[in-house]
This record gives C-alpha cells, sequence and structure tokens, in this order.
C-alpha cells in the first residue's frame, strides 16, 4: 500500500468513525433525537420515581425518592424540559416548543421540594437534595416514563 492511498484512506476512515460514534451517543425519545449528556443533565423517570444528575465533571448521581409527597399528581409529559425561575423566583420547568404537549397541559411545571405547597396547576415535588442540585446547576432536565 503506497503513501498516497493511506492519505486518501484515512479521511474515509475518520469520517466512518465519527458517524458510528456520533450514531452511538443519539437515542430517540418520542420521535425527536436528543444527544446523551448533550442537552440535559437530569433525567426524571417518572414511574420509577428516579432521578439521574449528570454533573459536568462526570459520573452520575441517582436519587430515588419513595416518599407519597414526591412525584406529581398528573404524568409530566416526556420529553425535554428547561429548567428556569417563575415570577416569584421559584424553580419551574418549561417546556420548549420540540416537546409535545397534551392540550390544556400548563407550559410551565412549578418544582418543590417534597413536603411543599403545590403551585399552580401542576407542581413536581422533587427530594431536598436533588432540588438544590437541579436550581443551581442543571438547565435542561430530560423527562422519561
Amino acid at each position: 500500500m503506497t503513501s498516497t492511498h493511506v492519505l486518501h484512506t484515512l479521511p474515509a476512515l475518520f469520517a466512518a468513525v465519527f458517524s458510528s460514534i456520533v450514531s452511538a451517543a443519539t437515542h430517540t425519545v418520542d420521535g425527536s433525537a436528543y444527544v446523551i449528556d448533550g442537552q440535559y443533565t437530569a433525567v426524571l423517570q417518572q414511574r420509577a420515581h428516579r432521578w439521574r444528575l449528570v454533573p459536568y465533571s462526570g459520573g452520575e448521581v441517582d436519587v430515588t425518592d419513595t416518599l407519597a409527597t414526591c412525584g406529581s399528581s398528573e404524568a409530566i409529559p416526556t420529553g425535554l424540559w428547561y429548567v428556569t425561575r417563575d415570577v416569584n423566583d421559584k424553580v419551574a420547568l418549561v417546556a420548549p416548543s420540540a416537546t409535545d404537549l397534551p392540550q390544556d397541559f400548563p407550559q410551565q411545571v412549578a418544582m418543590r421540594a417534597c413536603g411543599d405547597k403545590a403551585e399552580g396547576a401542576v407542581t413536581l415535588f422533587v427530594p431536598a437534595v436533588a432540588m438544590n442540585w437541579i436550581s443551581g446547576n442543571v438547565g435542561a432536565i430530560l423527562i422519561d416514563d
């Protein structure tokens, strides 16, 4: 094999490797593609009441709540939700246009620590340790079933 042939083969090899890495790091939720660890730093598995916190520094922290005061009285639609502040400077989730919401479901959901008072049409109650970390470190949450 000549050095010229190797030089022509290397770009194709790099393209194939890059393509396989990108496809391996992507999964689909409700028809939308999300890049793993790229667009969110927390995941909620609602039915299991399990939070997976993904710090930028690496590693993961799992928090599972078993309290009756945690969760939501109504299922939060699956998809990506932005972490923001409401008019009272309290943590809230806002659904971007890519998140499919059922008719009459609010685009903003209040987030409170388990045991706090409900606010708004829908409130998601989160274990205090997760709530503290989310409020200061998370820009987006992937909500899954």
